[in-house]
């Protein structure tokens, strides 16, 4: 009888030792099914807002393009947001941003001088830490010192650099004057140009300025039609000054400060762009003309030649894409060099304010590989910060692009640093005396003259 107690104890004991085993098992078999389906949660790809300036419908389309392009490249690391902007009102986006603290882009577009100047107001990072060896050689030295501080700081990547002005041509004009183009590897001096630009000034009856008869208050063709603002003045009369002695007007003399140095050749050179509305073949119209006008009297046939920089190339193919024009370099009156200021030019900056700061030094740097630049640079009808760029089939063997190549084919870039008062000084002395003597209220010597009389003290300052 015991032992069928000891039994049915024993067989008891079993049985709840058994459920307590389910029991375990039950409670522990979930702990085992979470601890399979917790799993290190992937990242998100990093996001980077980029503000650019791109205003014509191509180069537009093509950032857009290139940014789809790099995300593809670096999908599931970065994702870059195209954010559209433009040139005025850059400065007051990341003025703005930084005051705020953020909200902004991460990579902002802009142009050399006006980043320098950013850099000096602590809005942008330096961009040193993230340029590998293999990120310096994208550009040449000479474009890296273009962009580099006095503390040694990189203020700014590289997209595009140079002014390669041009003249636009109607060859229906040229030819009814019985104008022949430059031979191959010449180019007009500044007398051929005016007086080629004279025989196109065609007034209602057919005649051309200089012939018996013409009627200068009914001119309906222009010879040639500038820009003539106080920005333009600037822009294109000191790119054809330095054509005429191979250095910028502004800088450093030997005293070590800035000044503006007015050379003999580069007085001449002045006093021809600075005679256009004098000699009659230019409109005084052309004084605030805007660019779309300027391109619109061009198309209409009021104006025989412009003056535009290359990039306008594209602008004219996209506005008016059936127009027959031409394009062929500036008046010089020697041939064999084309003078490059490498702080003309620009690139990407990363504002302050960016959370993710190698990311976006990531996509800038990215933008200065060959084929991206020959993308952007087709885009534009601009020059590549990166030479190999030039030997892609989109540019190598593109007609747009000749003008470009031949000037590539002479140029040298010149030693040239970035003053920091020179806005101020071309805003408020340099361009409204020199507006004067285009209009012919007084002569190039007397603004030379008060020019330098305080120019030294503005530049300085």
């Amino acid at each position: 009888m015991k032992r069928k107690v000891y039994y049915a104890i024993a067989l008891l004991l079993a049985f709840t030792l058994a459920l307590t085993a389910c029991a375990q098992a039950a409670a522990e078999e979930p702990a085992a099914v979470e601890s399979e389906n917790t799993q290190p949660a992937a990242e998100e790809p990093v996001k980077i807002g980029v503000y650019s300036v791109a205003w014509s419908p191509s180069s537009i389309n093509m950032i857009q393009e290139l940014i789809k392009k790099f995300n593809t490249e670096h999908e599931g690391k970065i994702v870059a947001e195209f954010v559209q902007g433009d040139w005025d009102g850059a400065e007051n986006y990341i003025t703005a941003g930084v005051a705020g603290g953020g909200g902004i882009a991460d990579v902002i577009e802009y142009e050399v001088n006006g980043a320098y100047s950013w850099y000096q107001q602590g809005f942008v990072i330096d961009l040193s830490p993230y340029i590998t060896d293999e990120v310096k050689a994208t550009m040449p030295d000479e474009l890296w010192e273009a962009r580099t501080a006095d503390d040694g700081g990189v203020f700014m990547s590289g997209t595009v650099t140079g002014s390669y002005l041009l003249i636009y041509y109607n060859p229906k004009a040229l030819q009814a004057a019985g104008i022949a183009l430059p031979a191959e590897g010449e180019v007009w001096t500044w007398q051929q140009f005016m007086d080629n630009a004279k025989l196109m000034t065609v007034d209602a009856n057919g005649k051309h300025l200089g012939e018996s008869g013409f009627d200068a208050g009914n001119v309906v063709q222009w010879g040639f039609m500038p820009r003539l603002d106080n920005e333009k003045i600037w822009e294109e009369g000191s790119l054809y000054a330095m054509q005429a002695t191979g250095k910028p007007l502004i800088r450093k003399g030997d005293d070590g400060k800035w000044d503006i140095f007015f050379d003999d050749a580069a007085k001449d050179a002045l006093k021809y762009y600075l005679s256009v509305i004098k000699e009659g073949i230019t409109p005084q119209e052309a004084i605030g003309l805007t660019g779309s006008s300027q391109d619109e009297a061009f198309y209409q046939g009021q104006a025989a030649m412009v003056e535009r920089d290359v990039f306008n190339v594209a602008v004219l193919h996209d506005n008016y894409p059936d127009f027959q024009f031409g394009v062929m370099t500036i008046p010089m009156d020697t041939v064999n060099t084309y003078f490059q200021d490498p702080t003309n030019g620009q690139g990407f900056v990363i504002p302050v304010t960016s959370e993710h700061p190698a990311e976006a030094a990531e996509f800038v740097f990215w933008m200065q590989e060959p084929e991206n630049q020959a993308m952007w640079s087709k885009a534009l009808t601009m020059s590549p910060v990166n030479p190999k760029a030039m030997e892609d089939p989109l540019i190598a063997d593109n007609p747009d692009f000749v003008a470009m190549k031949f000037y590539k084919g002479i140029e040298k870039l010149v030693k040239s640093e970035i003053c920091p008062n020179q806005d101020e000084f071309v805003t408020t002395l340099y361009a409204p005396t020199m507006m004067e003597v285009l209009m012919g209220n007084t002569s190039l010597d007397d603004a030379v003259t008060l020019i330098k009389a305080t120019s030294k003290d503005i530049l300085n300052q």
